[in-house]
């Protein structure tokens, strides 16, 4: 769905449309808004890449939009369960968590740490090595865009598991589980098929997540509640 600059910005357009219909849902049309924006940092991507151009100020966009993930994607399921009464305080644990990953790209150090060390020195390099890489830059993977992040020497890539905890755990504990349960298993899926690439590949691929689950949910949000 994302695996070509074009396709890429016509998933832009569609999430954006989307975000507009279901207006006044603002839990729902906030998230597909922000899935856009990361299809449209994967289309400038092939932009620039096709021109070789620098692809370090999206990379550095992607890392911050990967850092807001947890906290969008608890937004979304919010929708389906405003009646759970932790959500705020859900929601603050995803921002600090986004705050501090920020920090370890080494572009936002503040806390001047060293720089990562590659996991396997001497032999081929590690899939996580995507992020520890010598420079930002993003790359022609395999099946799909990659990211190379250049970060500081907290254990990588960090927020496993605590990224994909804060993305799923915090649902099961609302009406919405099974929404998060299903995330759960299409990110799984993702990294079964695509398990011989890449970490940094391997993330980009979850544009997948954008239209083949988001969407749909926010569209037919209505009879999805019914259900739940």
């Amino acid at each position: 769905m994302c695996f070509t600059e074009n396709q890429s910005y016509l998933n832009t357009i569609i999430l954006i449309i989307g975000g507009l219909y279901i207006l006044p849902n603002y839990r729902l049309s906030i998230t597909l808004f922000f899935l856009a924006i990361k299809d449209l940092i994967q289309g400038l991507s092939y932009y620039n890449l096709r021109r070789n151009q620098s692809t370090e100020f999206l990379t550095t966009l992607s890392w911050i939009h990967i850092s807001l993930q947890p906290f969008f994607v608890n937004l979304f399921i919010s929708h389906f369960d405003k009646k759970f009464k932790y959500w705020n305080i859900i929601f603050l644990i995803c921002i600090l968590f986004a705050l501090h990953n920020i920090t370890i790209l080494k572009k936002f150090d503040i806390q001047n740490d060293g720089i990562c060390e590659k996991k396997n020195r001497f032999l081929e390099p590690a899939k996580e090595d995507d992020f520890c890489s010598e420079k930002n830059e993003i790359y022609i993977g395999k099946y799909h865009v990659g990211y190379k992040f250049k970060t500081d020497n907290t254990l990588y890539p960090y927020y496993y598991p605590l990224f994909p905890l804060l993305l799923i755990l915090p649902s099961l504990f609302t009406k919405a589980k099974y929404l998060g349960l299903i995330g759960g298993l299409f990110i799984g899926i993702i990294y079964i098929i695509f398990g011989n690439i890449g970490g940094g590949e391997a993330g980009a691929i979850w544009c997948f997540l954008s239209i083949i689950l988001a969407l749909p949910t926010a569209l037919f949000h209505k009879k999805i509640s019914t259900f739940i």
